[in-house]
Parts: C-alpha cells; structure tokens; sequence
C-alpha cells in the first residue's frame, strides 16, 4: 500500500468517527428566561359588533390591557378561534378555499396588533358573494405569553 491510499483510508475512519460521536451527542440548550407568565382571555365577537371595511372584510379592535410593550418585544399572543363552544380551538391566521358547484370563494381570519398598546385587530373576510356576512358568533380564546 503506498501513502496516499493509507492517508486516504485514515482519513476515512476519522470521518466515520467523528460523525459517530456526533450521533451520541446531547445538546441540552436552558431557556433564556427562567420565568414566563402567561395571562388567558376568552372573548366572543357577535355578529353586530363587527365593523365592515368593505365588502366581505370586518374588522373587531379588542381591548386587552395586558397586551404591553414587554409582551409585544419579549413574548407571544396566541389567538384561537371557533364558531361553537362545542367545537374545538383553531389558531390563528385561518385561511381556506371553499368550492360551491364551480364558484370558489374564501374565508380568512387572522390578528394583529392595535395601532396603540392594549389592543387587539381581529380581521375576518368572508367572499361568498351572496353571503358576505360575518359569523353570529366567533368566540375567541386569547393567550398572552410573558418571558
């Protein structure tokens, strides 16, 4: 065997190696913030409190005090929906594309924050186009995340 292949073959095996300890390796990462806090809000929108931007588009500004510069920089909001307190929670941005025969039309709901603190935008869009109502009720689960 000349060198190149024996140089070759070594460095093959410390390849191999090295990629086996990585396989048996932890990582074990501790959080930046020991602490959170997190605060749960229910809300229900009903369907003549919802203020129409155009056609198909509502709009409903929630006002959460605990919505705060810290929650806004350091943490998360969470918001979940349903049209029924049986059904279960669907988060938030919603989007989907309904067919009825060969018409299609859409349905979205998403949030964002106010244009001042303590405020929730909660945005519906419905485009059926003889039905651009918004729902009789959307009830809302609202979770506020504080690192």
């Amino acid at each position: 065997m000349n060198i190149t292949k024996i140089t070759k073959l070594v460095l093959l095996i410390l390849i191999l190696f090295v990629s086996l300890l990585n396989l048996t390796c932890t990582y074990n990462e501790s959080p930046v913030y020991s602490t959170t806090y997190s605060d749960t809000y229910n809300h229900t929108i009903r369907w003549n409190e919802w203020e129409k931007i155009v056609d198909g588009h509502f709009f409903k500004r929630l006002y959460i005090k605990n919505i705060t510069s810290t929650v806004i920089d350091n943490g998360v909001i969470f918001v979940y929906y349903r049209y029924n307190p049986n059904d279960n929670w669907i988060p938030l941005p919603y989007s989907t594309t309904y067919y009825k025969g060969n018409q299609q039309f859409a349905e979205e709901i998403w949030y964002e924050y106010g244009s001042t603190l303590g405020t929730l935008d909660i945005n519906y869009i419905y485009t059926e186009p003889y039905n651009m109502i918004p729902p009789d009720f959307l009830y809302l689960k609202i979770i506020l995340v504080r690192l």
